[in-house]
């Protein structure tokens, strides 16, 4: 029988058909996690200020200041939004009810509070708090990988085949092992045959390409199309893709720890490579299919960072020299993943969840429907806050800030560095003032007469 009923948000089989790529299920929820990945942006922002007028002495040196910003942004702004996000989309792609709003509330005040005893324990020296706080940390991913597993297994086997569903599983999980690795790294001193630097190896693996990588390899190919209001180019490759991602990131964990870099750890970046190859070659050809924006642009150029620091991996695990000391290449490359992949895409999101997530579920169906958002990516009025100009600049800089650290000790190396991370600075400051004033504009709207 039909379904007539026009707030029922289930739409008809001829309607999910036409509306493909409009809407694939109920709207997202705002939820305290896209509040606080934003807010986690904000003091990254202010931090990564810091660092630049610290680099030219004009401020007093803070030794965690490095590593702060960074794991704020990454481990901080990027978990908060996936652990908001993922729950939903995977709801939303397997028509699943998603976890309550007091168990979201439980785990978002158990994460904030765990995040802020791992800063405090590494930054101060406090091995129990960081240990405390991230074991709390590992125990809720655990959590996030068993909502989405269980979905799974309510599903029904058609809907739970998809390539997203298996990268949104496959990134908690060796998110966990990558969480396990910071305990050896940072206060337990684990002795394992790659050392020290294998075990910070695995560790960044794990995280970055691993649960970071994977939850928005996943996502985009989803949303991507919708930032280009054209279809994926191909399901075929998307799908062959996926076993590659998961193949590869195993070795890529595994063999820095095993201090088997020549065997373990190229296998496996060759085939996580191939399968970002199939990624990207998909993204670019939906790119080219739809209609550009230059959001849709920052963020497919910013896909090809993510494997910054693997252009330089044959030259350290087989041996070759570059003139360049070897922990300046992977500040450097690090760099490049950080301010080239991450940076850009949680900017894009955050910017995409300030415009979206504005409807209480109790009010889609109200009066005012044609303003109704479905889904992480409107059909209409696509923020915009960066063009192809500015996209340009964006990465150059991306690239002078990773050359300045690759030849520090040259004298031009500061200006080359400094000019990046200024222009860097400064999008990054418009994002966030165009982040809030979308969320101002959505209120507003919002808001009785």
């Amino acid at each position: 029988m039909a379904n007539t009923d026009p707030c029922d948000p289930r739409p008809s089989d001829s309607e999910y058909r036409s509306t493909r790529r409009m809407a694939d299920g109920p709207t997202l929820t705002l939820t305290p996690f896209h509040v606080a990945g934003i807010a986690f942006l904000f003091v990254g922002f202010a931090l990564a200020l810091y660092q630049g007028l610290q680099a030219f002495e004009l401020v007093p040196q803070v030794s965690w200041i490095t590593w702060t910003h960074i794991h704020f942004v990454t481990i901080g702004a990027f978990t908060q939004l996936l652990f908001g996000t993922l729950p939903q989309l995977t709801a939303r792609k397997l028509e699943q009810p998603g976890p309550s709003a007091t168990a979201i509330k439980a785990v978002f005040l158990g994460l904030n509070g765990a995040v802020l005893l791992a800063w405090y324990g590494r930054a101060f020296g406090e091995p129990l708090w960081f240990d405390i706080g991230l074991g709390t940390i590992w125990l809720l991913t655990g959590w996030l990988f068993a909502v989405v597993l269980l979905m799974v297994r309510r599903s029904d086997g058609g809907r739970a085949r998809d390539p997203t569903i298996g990268f949104y599983l496959l990134s908690p999980f060796v998110y966990q092992i990558g969480l396990t690795f910071a305990f050896g790294l940072y206060s337990h001193g684990w002795d394992v045959p790659g050392g020290w630097y294998g075990l910070r190896e695995a560790h960044v693996h794990a995280n970055a390409w691993g649960f970071l990588g994977l939850a928005a390899i996943g996502t985009l190919y989803d949303l991507f199309p919708r930032l280009v209001d054209a279809e994926l180019y191909s399901d075929r490759l998307k799908r062959y893709s996926f076993p590659l991602f998961a193949l590869g990131i195993v070795p890529l964990v595994v063999g820095p720890v095993l201090g088997m870099g020549k065997t373990v750890t190229a296998i496996g970046l060759v085939l996580y490579a191939a399968g970002y190859v199939l990624y990207i070659y998909t993204l670019a050809q939906t790119y080219r299919a739809g209609t550009p924006s230059g959001t849709a642009l920052s963020v497919l150029v910013a896909q090809l960072w993510i494997l910054g620091p693997a252009s330089f991996a044959p030259f350290i695990l087989f041996g070759i020299p570059l003139g360049i000391p070897e922990p300046w290449i992977e500040t450097g490359a690090l760099h490049f993943f950080f301010l080239g992949w991450a940076l850009p895409v949680a900017l894009a999101g955050s910017l995409l969840v300030a415009r979206s997530l504005e409807w209480d579920p109790e009010t889609v169906c109200g009066d005012d429907r044609e303003d109704r958002v479905d889904g992480l990516v409107p059909t209409d009025r696509l923020p915009m806050v960066v063009g192809r100009g500015s996209v340009l600049a964006w990465n150059l800089a991306v690239l002078a800030v990773g050359i300045g650290f690759f030849y520090q000790d040259q004298p031009w190396s500061a200006l080359l560095h400094g000019s990046g991370f200024a222009v860097l600075l400064g999008f990054w400051g418009y994002y966030l003032f165009k982040i809030i004033e979308q969320r101002w504009a959505v209120r507003s709207r919002a808001s009785p007469a």
